[in-house]
């Protein structure tokens, strides 16, 4: 793979200079001085970087939201002869076995194997040496070595603070896999300080990052490359994503998770000329399914980003309504397009006041595709006993973007969907469907806390189950709140689900059930 010619990222007015920040061989994430290990649960062991396996350089895109999803032909990391997919790129993959366990039920305790991907070698991680980052300071220009200063501190201080977290939320976990307390109370406690801890490396992502804009940090450059692996393993394709792969790749890091972090997070956050360069820096064979879906659909892609954020400019979004989700991952808050889609508004906001959605799986969530939610029975095909009117052919209606909501609806194959058959499954988008403008309706978008849910457990019900499998049970709904009610809304149009049963079949698109015989 060779090097690209240019830089992706774009230096911030405040970076004076351009230090060299030396190439590290492995990521390893050092804390307060000691490198930290939790387990993963068996879902942070199973999502790794999957390789190239020989898929089609046709386009494949997602069918959007359903009932149901199929599994990925691109989750499995082995080439045809079973061994693992040959890398073309330099370099030890960094590992991201040191973010916080999942689950307390994670461990080693069970006796199935897992797939671990490249191990770091056990040598003594890279750190900062003090004097030589303290000469470099004294090189930047006298108004800008106060802020570099702060930058330092934060850095140091919020790893100290990540150690004591991270010590706290193991001591919760063995306590809790080795018999001393498996109270519900005790479950709910390991919950809150994952999820405290995980808000943390986030907040320490962040300062890594500033810390780099002005000194040649080894350790935050290591901390930030984990973090990247760990975002790119979770659907976390933000600005804050894109900056760092884009400074990682200027500097000379070559990992190929890299390049696909930066295609993913150029395409969601509309710096499309990034998009495009990356992809073109990078062979079909480098590219895994989604980023196939991208590449040749970026014109398009950037049509409908264009467009979405001609919509928000023109809406009051203090006037939106908005719910927050509460989920044993954490919180996120969604608002709702009224205008877009009144019949799917109102009908969504009248099933979060009367509780519907509380204690519901999120049963479907694909890696790179979606999160769903909203199935009261379990099988798939759950509803709220009501169907909603389509409403994606609107003048106002929205594209299916990163964190956008869309109503599933039950599918026929091929990408089709019976008309007018959304009702209470919703799905919250990782990656643009460029599609889904066409046969679906986008109702909202996640405005706060996508990185909550985009670290869902990844759940793939057509998965085939193994004989004493362990098998981790899905994130759920743990309340849904309105918190604010917009303006009022005309009643939801819903149609008449039977009739348009019977539509699909007089077109070929379903089989009628056979008559029973009479008895």
């Amino acid at each position: 793979m060779p090097a690209h010619a240019f830089p992706f990222s774009r230096m911030p007015a405040r970076r004076v200079c351009r230090v060299f920040m030396p190439r590290l061989a492995t990521a390893v994430l050092v804390i307060g001085g000691v490198m930290i290990v939790t387990q993963v649960s068996a879902q942070d062991e199973t999502t790794g970087d999957a390789g190239p396996t020989g898929v089609s350089e046709t386009i494949d895109e997602p069918a959007g939201p359903t009932l149901y999803q199929p599994s990925s032909e691109t989750e499995n990391n082995t080439n045809e002869q079973g061994g693992a997919a040959e890398m073309t790129f330099s370099g030890s993959a960094p590992t991201t076995s040191k973010v916080p366990a999942a689950d307390p039920h994670a461990g080693h305790d069970h006796d199935h194997a897992h797939d671990h991907g490249d191990e770091p070698p056990q040598n003594a991680p890279a750190k900062d040496d003090p004097e030589e980052l303290k000469e470099v300071l004294k090189t930047l220009p006298e108004e800008v070595q106060p802020d570099a200063q702060v930058a330092w501190d934060r850095f140091n201080e919020l790893d100290r603070q990540l150690a004591d977290e991270m010590l706290e939320l193991r001591r919760l976990q063995i306590h809790y896999r080795n018999g001393y307390d498996q109270t519900p109370a005790a479950i709910i406690a390991f919950r809150e300080q994952r999820n405290k801890t995980w808000d943390l490396m986030e907040e320490q992502f962040e300062a890594a990052l500033e810390l780099m804009r002005y000194l040649p940090s080894v350790e935050a450059v290591s901390y930030v490359v984990t973090m990247v692996q760990h975002h790119v393993e979770n659907d976390i394709y933000d600005a804050r994503t894109f900056e760092a792969a884009a400074r990682l790749l200027d500097i000379g890091q070559n990992f190929r998770f890299l390049y696909l972090a930066l295609g993913r997070s150029a395409v969601t956050v509309g710096d499309f000329d990034v998009a495009k360069r990356v992809y073109e820096s990078l062979s079909d064979e480098d590219l895994e399914k989604a980023d196939k879906n991208l590449k040749y659909q970026l014109e398009e892609l950037e049509q409908q980003y264009k467009r979405e954020q001609e919509a928000i400019a023109k809406t009051d979004s203090e006037t939106l309504p908005q719910v927050r989700f509460e989920t044993t991952k954490g919180n996120f808050v969604v608002e709702l397009f009224p205008d877009a889609a009144p019949s799917a508004v109102g009908h969504f906001l009248k099933l979060v006041e009367n509780g519907f959605y509380e204690g519901l799986d999120f049963s479907v969530v694909s890696p790179n595709v979606l999160a769903l939610s909203g199935d009261v029975s379990g099988d798939g095909r759950g509803n709220s006993g009501e169907f909603l009117v389509d409403e994606h052919t609107r003048e106002q209606a929205r594209p299916g973007l990163r964190g956008s909501l869309a109503m599933a609806k039950i599918p026929l194959g091929n990408g089709e969907f019976v008309e007018n058959s959304g009702s209470s499954q919703f799905a919250i988008l990782y990656l643009p469907i460029v599609s889904m403008a066409k046969n679906q309706t986008v109702f909202g978008r996640v405005i706060d806390g996508m990185d909550v849910a985009s670290r869902l457990r990844r759940v793939d019900p057509t998965e085939k189950k193994e004989k004493n499998q362990i098998q981790l049970p899905p994130d759920a709904i743990l309340s849904a709140e309105i918190i604010r009610r917009g303006p009022e809304l005309p009643d939801p149009v819903y149609v008449d689900m039977e009739a348009e049963i019977q539509k699909a079949v007089k077109a070929g698109l379903l089989k009628a059930k056979p008559q029973a015989a009479p008895q």
